[in-house]
């Protein structure tokens, strides 16, 4: 097969395989210069367990088995019930319930209604549900003009019904500092030194294509992993780097130069496509994770430095073998 035809099958199989997902997941939490924290719960009550995720544009409730609880929509309609055995139902007839479809909100429709007789559909059974919901997170886009980094932007309010009683989750939400680049910084020299030792010691640079694909997956697999699943986290999160991990252990047995150059082409592709959807991390105050910052900026760069180079590499050195075993 020619080297054209090869490097052909393999740009087809990255534009596959990195499609993005369905509509379903096209909206999960972003990377974003705002922070949202919850500063209150008046009265204190240990039945719930609210935590924000990301930027504060995911709020997640955890009920105390046994505890009946209702949280109210933005024109104080029952929106969602927690049941004291521990099933969540969502009204139906609820405009907050289509607000919050999105981070941006969708339409109502018409039968939806703040008055109307509550529609109950059940959408967890654990005490446990996560939703977008616009009183956490900061909707502006741009911050106010008179703001300045650290200010707070908007105060927000949930209102819930515990067993009955009022209770009010009051919420925070401050424009932040920008990250550091010490992580990015660290994370580039780390990846360039990686590819100097392969160099040095004549080893394939494959082995740090490699080493950045796991670190890679570790990261998008504890992003994917730090989101509730009824938010639909993308998939391409953990996916593409796994894709990578494949294609380069497979470049590293194959016997073939010019399929084993094609895979590693291959992988260096679904890591860029895993960069460019994770662009966001690296200049944003906060990203929706568990994983500590500054690793996830961290892998995010060494990757970043180990594709450019390997990819370069490889078109440089494509009629010739340039990656020893």
């Amino acid at each position: 097969m020619k080297a054209v035809h090869v490097i052909a099958a393999a740009l087809a199989g990255a534009a596959l395989l990195a499609l993005p997902d369905g509509p379903a997941h096209a909206d999960p939490p972003e990377p974003s210069d705002y922070e949202s924290v919850i500063v209150a719960i008046s009265p204190p009550t240990n039945s719930i367990q609210p935590r924000l995720i990301g930027d504060g544009s995911v709020i997640e409730l955890v009920v105390t088995a046994g505890t009946d609880v209702t949280v109210s929509g933005y024109q104080a309609e029952p929106y969602l019930h927690f049941q004291p055995d521990g099933t969540v139902t969502e009204n139906r007839r609820a405009p907050t319930t289509y607000l919050n479809r999105s981070l941006n909100g969708d339409p109502i429709p018409r039968e939806a209604s703040a008055s109307d007789e509550p529609q109950w559909s059940v959408v967890a059974t654990d005490g446990t549900y996560a939703w977008h919901d616009h009183r956490t997170h900061w909707m502006g886009g741009s911050p106010p003009a008179d703001a300045a980094r650290g200010d707070e932007i908007q105060s927000g309010v949930v209102q819930l019904l515990v067993d009955g009683a009022p209770v009010q989750i009051s919420i925070s939400t401050r424009w932040v500092d920008p990250p550091s680049p010490i992580a990015l910084l660290v994370g580039a020299v780390l990846g360039g030194v990686l590819l100097l030792l392969a160099a040095v010691l004549r080893r394939s640079l494959l082995w740090v294509l490699l080493a950045a694909a796991i670190a890679a997956f570790v990261v998008g697999w504890w992003q994917y992993r730090s989101i509730p699943a009824v938010v639909e986290p993308p998939v391409v999160w953990w996916l593409l780097p796994a894709i990578a991990i494949v294609c380069t252990a497979v470049a590293l047995v194959v016997r073939n130069r010019l399929a084993a150059q094609a895979l590693a082409i291959l992988a260096a592709l679904e890591l860029a496509a895993w960069l460019f959807q994770r662009r966001d991390v690296a200049f944003r105050a906060t990203i929706p994770t568990d994983a500590p910052y500054w690793f996830d900026r961290g892998v995010l760069a060494a990757t970043a430095v180990t594709v450019v180079v390997l990819v370069v590499t490889e078109l440089v050195a494509w009629r010739r073998p340039i990656l020893p075993r």
